[in-house]
């Protein structure tokens, strides 16, 4: 048979190129092997180190979605720390620790529009009018933050008795705020209005703040002038209209009811005025000796008791008749009445007086 040499030729240029294919086929395995390796690798490490970036999102970025959704920010983050290396450093563990029991928290109070949105006002709102128990308030301090809340009420309750609702969750003390709590109410008649009306009303621990104010008023009373004495007295009326009582607030109360106290204080009164013009203390005790003489001789007993002193029987029978037209049947006042007569040589109204009291004897 022959062959045409051209054909022959093209034949075993063929097998040259398929055994020179075949021979590099290893070599092309290779490199894909081990650029898949490389991707793959690189792709775990992304996984397991950087979730954030995986995922495209943060912690904060969780926390933001949660003031809309709780529920699905909670899914994001069982998400994120599904994905977390278990060599995190501390500080980012309890990072991350915090941002799950805030978000637990959240899906507690989820039907609480407030602690949704981490809404302070919205809190102070609910707590005027509801009470919280003590589940509720662990799940708002986890929302909230003790510390940010103490500080929103220090820095607003100067202007706001309102805040004062937060002690009702937070673990501080109340009598704290007595002080700054005093000083608003003493120059604010609505401040203090609302805050006798509402905001003592829902406070848990009110008798304790009340002892604590009451302590404070007291400190200032005993050492203030009359003027901010009778203002902090008015005060503790307002108290005890809703209430709330003191013994020594009602000690004072009871002496300045009496007749002697009211004097004495318009008389210091008047001195103090009569001192501005005349810084003299023979005037000022000159005024003193007229005015209680006047004072004291305006007292039947005691003008009774002048006038016999000086020798005045007449004047004094006078006016010892006065004193028993009060008390008529008072045998021993009948009595002291004749005799007097008797003195002052009025000798027909003394036997008059013997003959009533011989009559009530008969009686």
């Amino acid at each position: 048979m022959n062959t045409n040499p051209l054909d022959l030729r093209k034949k075993l240029l063929k097998k040259t190129r398929k055994r020179k294919t075949n021979q590099k086929i290893p070599f092309a395995n290779l490199w894909k092997l081990l650029l898949c390796t490389t991707l793959t690798t690189l792709t775990l490490s992304l996984f397991l180190f950087y979730p954030a970036i995986v995922f495209g999102l943060t912690l904060d970025e969780i926390l933001e979605k949660s003031k809309s959704d709780p529920e699905f920010a909670w899914d994001m983050y069982l998400s994120y720390i599904s994905k977390l290396s278990p060599n995190l450093p501390a500080s980012e563990s309890k990072k991350i620790e915090q941002v799950g029991r805030i978000l637990n928290a959240k899906r507690r109070l989820k039907e609480l529009d407030f602690a949704i949105k981490e809404d302070v006002e919205g809190l102070i709102s609910f707590l005027k009018t509801a009470s919280i128990q003590s589940t509720m308030k662990y799940h708002i301090l986890e929302i909230f933050g003790e510390e940010t809340l103490v500080e929103y009420l220090d820095k607003n309750l100067s202007h706001n008795l309102d805040v004062l609702l937060l002690t009702n969750i937070l673990t501080v003390d109340v009598k704290h705020y007595a002080e700054s709590v005093l000083d608003v109410i003493s120059r604010d008649a609505k401040a203090k209005e609302k805050f006798l009306d509402m905001v003592l009303k829902r406070l848990e621990k009110k008798d304790m703040f009340v002892n604590a104010m009451f302590e404070k008023m007291y400190q200032r009373c005993s050492s203030a002038e009359k003027e901010i004495r009778t203002s902090i007295l008015e005060l503790y009326k307002d108290f005890k209209t809703y209430g709330y009582t003191d013994a020594r607030f009602e000690n004072i109360l009871n002496q300045t009811s009496k007749t002697w106290y009211k004097f004495w204080h318009s008389f210091l009164k008047f001195s103090s005025r009569v001192a501005r013009f005349a810084d003299n203390f023979v005037f000022v005790t000159i005024v003193f000796v007229v005015v209680t003489t006047i004072v004291l001789f305006s007292i039947p007993f005691v003008r009774y008791k002048i006038f016999y002193t000086l020798g005045l029987k007449k004047l004094a029978a006078l006016t010892y008749r006065k004193i028993v037209d009060k008390d008529p049947l008072n045998e021993d006042k009948r009595l002291t009445l004749a005799q007097l007569y008797e003195e002052a040589g009025m000798f027909e109204e003394a036997m008059n007086e013997y003959n009533f009291l011989k009559r009530i004897k008969l009686e």
